[in-house]
C-alpha cells in the first residue's frame, strides 16, 4: 500500500505558482513610478499634508516647512523627500498650500526612467497622456506637459524634462488640477499648446504677459478725433484681449465706490495670466474699466514702462494710502493721438509673488480724494 503524502492535492499547483513568482521579474521602475502617480491621484483634492505619508516610495522629511517667499506655483508650503526607483535616486518636493499638497517634484540624478518607457507605464497602467504643451521648435529637446486621465482619478499634468548635455538631470512635475500649470513670463516664447503631429507649434505668446497687459490699456485709450465716450457696442468692438461675459446691466458697485448704475462682465488671459474684467458706465456710455487679477507672478515686471514705449505719456499724479503689503498709484495717460484718461496700478506684494490690479477711467477724471492720498513728492509718492 502506497503511503499517504501529507501535503493536500493541491499542493502540486501551489508549490508551480510559488516557483514561478520566485523567478518572475521585479517590477519595472517606470511601472514603480506610475504606481505611485495612479496612488496619488486617486486621492482626490484636496491631499492633505498627512496624506503624502500614504504614497509609496517616498521618505518624507519629518514636517513641512513654511516659506519666507511663496514658489512660482504658489506653494507657500514644502515637504521635501527622497526616493528610491529602480537604480535611480530621486529628490522629492511637494509645494502646497497651508492645509494641502498641490504639485509634486521629482529630480532624478542618477539613471534616467525616460520619457517614452514612463509613457508606456503610463497606457499600460489605464491612463490616457495627451500632449498638451510642447517646445515650440520641432526637435527640440525640451519640457513636455501630458494631460492625464484615468477612472476614479482626479485630472492632473505630468510635465517631463529629459536630461541634456546641459543638464544631465530629468526631471517630472506632477500637477493636479483641469488648467496647464502657468509658464514663466520668459518661457512663454518658448512652448506651445499646438502639439498634434503636423501642427505648426505657435508659441503661446510671443509677447510676455505685462507686454500684452500694456498692448491692450492702449488699445482702450479713446482716440482724439473720435467721440468722447465708447458705447457699449462701441467698447466690445475694440481689438484686445477681452472677452465679455455678459452684456451692460443694472449693477451695485457702491463696494469699488463706483456710483456707475451700469456693468458688464469679462475675462482675458494675457499669455497664462487671468483677470477678472468688469466694464462701468451710465446706460449708454462705458466710463470704467477693472482689470482684477486672482492669482500670482514674479515681480520685477514694468507694465507702464511698456505702455510709455507705446507713445503715451505715463505721469504719477496721486499715491493712495501707505500700506505695507500693497502700493495704489493713480497716473495720467496722454498723448496727441489719444483722449486723456487715468489709470489705477494696485499691486499686492506676498514676497517675491505679487498680483495686479488696474482702474482704468476712460473720461481721465480721478476719483474722490481719500484724506491719506498723497501727491507726488509727499510722504515718499
Amino acid at each position: 500500500m502506497r503511503p499517504r503524502s501529507p501535503w493536500p492535492a493541491a499542493a502540486p499547483a501551489l508549490s508551480a505558482i510559488l516557483l514561478l513568482s520566485a523567478f518572475q521579474a521585479p517590477q519595472k521602475p517606470e511601472d514603480q513610478f506610475v504606481g505611485f502617480i495612479t496612488t496619488y491621484l486617486a486621492m482626490g483634492l484636496p491631499t492633505d499634508w498627512d496624506g503624502l505619508a500614504k504614497l509609496p516610495l517616498i521618505k518624507w522629511a519629518p514636517q513641512v516647512t513654511s516659506l519666507q517667499n511663496c514658489l512660482p506655483d504658489g506653494g507657500c508650503y514644502t515637504l521635501q523627500g527622497t526616493a528610491v526607483i529602480g537604480e535611480s535616486r530621486m529628490t522629492v518636493i511637494a509645494t502646497g498650500a497651508r492645509t494641502m499638497a498641490l504639485t509634486i517634484y521629482f529630480r532624478n540624478t542618477t539613471k534616467p526612467l525616460g520619457e517614452a518607457a514612463v509613457l508606456a507605464a503610463l497606457k499600460g497602467a489605464g491612463l490616457t497622456a495627451d500632449l498638451a504643451r510642447c517646445p515650440a521648435k520641432a526637435g527640440v529637446i525640451g519640457t513636455n506637459w501630458y494631460r492625464l486621465k484615468g477612472d476614479n482619478l482626479s485630472p492632473a499634468f505630468l510635465s517631463i524634462q529629459p536630461p541634456t548635455q546641459a543638464r544631465p538631470t530629468e526631471g517630472f512635475v506632477l500637477s493636479q488640477g483641469e488648467k496647464l500649470p502657468p509658464l514663466q513670463p520668459n518661457q512663454v516664447a518658448n512652448y506651445s499648446e499646438e502639439c498634434a503631429a503636423g501642427a505648426d507649434r505657435k508659441p503661446v505668446s510671443t509677447l510676455k504677459p505685462h507686454e500684452l497687459i500694456a498692448e491692450t490699456v492702449v488699445a482702450l485709450l479713446l482716440p482724439a478725433t473720435g467721440p468722447a465716450a465708447y458705447t457699449w457696442e462701441a467698447l466690445a468692438a475694440v481689438p484686445n484681449k477681452i472677452e465679455w461675459l455678459t452684456g451692460p446691466m443694472k449693477m451695485d458697485l457702491t463696494y469699488k465706490s463706483d456710483p456707475n448704475p451700469m456693468a458688464r462682465t469679462g475675462s482675458a488671459e494675457f499669455a497664462g495670466r487671468s483677470f477678472g474684467v468688469l466694464a462701468s458706465g451710465t446706460e449708454t456710455q462705458a466710463k470704467t474699466i477693472y482689470l482684477d487679477e486672482p492669482g500670482q507672478h514674479p515681480r520685477g515686471e514694468h507694465m507702464l514702462g511698456v505702455v510709455y514705449q507705446k507713445g503715451i505719456t505715463v505721469q504719477l499724479v496721486r499715491c493712495g494710502p501707505v500700506y505695507s503689503s500693497s502700493t495704489h498709484m493713480w497716473y495720467s495717460l496722454t498723448s496727441p493721438k489719444t483722449r486723456p484718461a487715468m489709470i489705477r496700478q494696485s499691486i499686492s506684494y506676498d514676497g517675491n509673488q505679487v498680483s495686479d490690479s488696474y482702474e482704468l477711467r476712460l473720461d481721465g477724471t480721478l476719483p474722490t480724494r481719500d484724506p491719506r492720498d498723497r501727491n507726488p513728492g509727499v510722504n515718499g509718492c
